[in-house]
């Protein structure tokens, strides 16, 4: 179980540097497509196929990071009124729904892989293929997220990254503390200087 959190872990971490890198990149190629088309009068013909592959891919990750961080829009004013024995059945059941739907996604995006391998993007000749095959690894990536997440919920007490971010509350709360302590310290001479000023001028 440690292992596979370790794995989920770190998968996080790639994906974001991943992701950070294509979105810079995305960014850096439509400044140069505005440049050559309104500076030099020349666009570059293939921007626009480039920024769409980038995106399609951004997408795949982005919604991989956010399976992981759990942080899906999901609607639990009713479950969360319930017992907490019922809330971690409808967890684990709406899971198993998600490993459900991205395994038949994955499948779908198999099939558009191997059925439009002849097809290839105008300018840069991107094969059609690779559009479908972020799609397919990142579903397969969150089927094992998920799946790792069930186990969790069996076997709680190997989320690495609750654990991490417990841990990260905690310093955050320490620090907040300690400034606190800080302030207050530094009032207290403030006061106790102003009030040492007005007894010397009282007394002079």
């Amino acid at each position: 179980m440690k292992v596979l959190n370790y794995i989920v872990f770190y998968l996080d971490r790639i994906l974001r540097i991943i992701g950070n890198l294509i979105l810079s990149t995305i960014l850096i190629v439509i400044t140069l497509g505005i440049i050559s088309r309104y500076v030099f009068n020349a666009p570059f013909t293939w921007t626009e196929e480039l920024t769409t592959f980038l995106m399609v891919n951004l997408g795949y990750i982005s919604g991989t990071i956010v399976t992981i961080a759990n942080k899906h829009v999901v609607a639990d004013f009713l479950i969360a009124k319930t017992p907490p024995a019922f809330k971690k059945t409808m967890a684990i059941f709406g899971k198993l729904i998600s490993i459900c739907v991205f395994l038949l996604i994955a499948v779908s995006a198999y099939q558009q892989f191997v059925t439009r391998a002849a097809y290839r993007t105008a300018a840069l000749g991107i094969p059609r293929p690779f559009f479908y095959a972020p799609l397919m690894v990142m579903c397969s990536v969150m089927v094992f997220v998920v799946v790792v997440d069930i186990l969790n919920e069996i076997f709680p007490g190997y989320n690495i990254r609750e654990i991490a971010a417990k841990k990260e509350a905690e310093l955050a709360l320490q620090e907040e503390m300690r400034m606190a302590e800080e302030s207050e310290k530094e009032m207290d001479e403030f006061l106790q200087t102003a009030k040492n000023e007005t007894g010397n001028n009282s007394g002079a």
